[in-house]
């Protein structure tokens, strides 16, 4: 995978987390967690807006980069994951902690994705967006965890 195909599969996946959230937002019970939880969605969307402004930066000043294929296959099998539990929020074939657990892995994934490109990408302003993307994932597993104490 090229650098774009990289930042069209992390938009996607962005993408799909705020979704994610959205759902779970709907799905609780308790109204101040499902606030926090459409903040966590709006944060998501702003990732989204954050590789959106990287593709456009990578089409002007394209850089040698061929993502290695396990990582490649990590970014679809997190697709497919989100995917996945976004549907069975949808349908209720989960509890709201099961999911809440869920995507806490699925933000622990994506940040161990945004971290290993850092490491692979020689370009600076690269580099500071997965850096960003990452720190935000770190930020949100951060905030689940306190959510999660509040329901248990």
């Amino acid at each position: 995978m090229n650098m774009q195909e990289i930042i069209d599969l992390a938009t996607q996946m962005e993408g799909k987390m705020s979704k994610c959230y959205e759902e779970l937002s709907q799905f609780c019970r308790d109204e101040s967690i499902s606030k926090e939880l459409m903040v966590l969605s709006k944060e998501e969307i702003d990732h989204m807006n954050l590789l959106i402004t990287g593709k456009n930066y990578v089409s002007e000043a394209p850089e040698i980069f061929e993502l290695k294929s396990d990582r490649e296959f990590g970014m679809k099998e997190g697709l497919n994951r989100v995917m996945i539990l976004i549907d069975k929020i949808k349908n209720k074939r989960v509890r709201f902690t099961e999911a809440m657990n869920d995507t806490f892995e699925l933000e622990k994934l994506f940040e161990q994705l945004h971290l290993k490109t850092i490491i692979e990408v020689n370009d600076t302003s690269l580099k500071n967006l997965f850096k960003a993307l990452s720190q935000g994932d770190k930020e949100h597993k951060k905030r689940l965890i306190e959510i999660l104490k509040r329901l248990y």
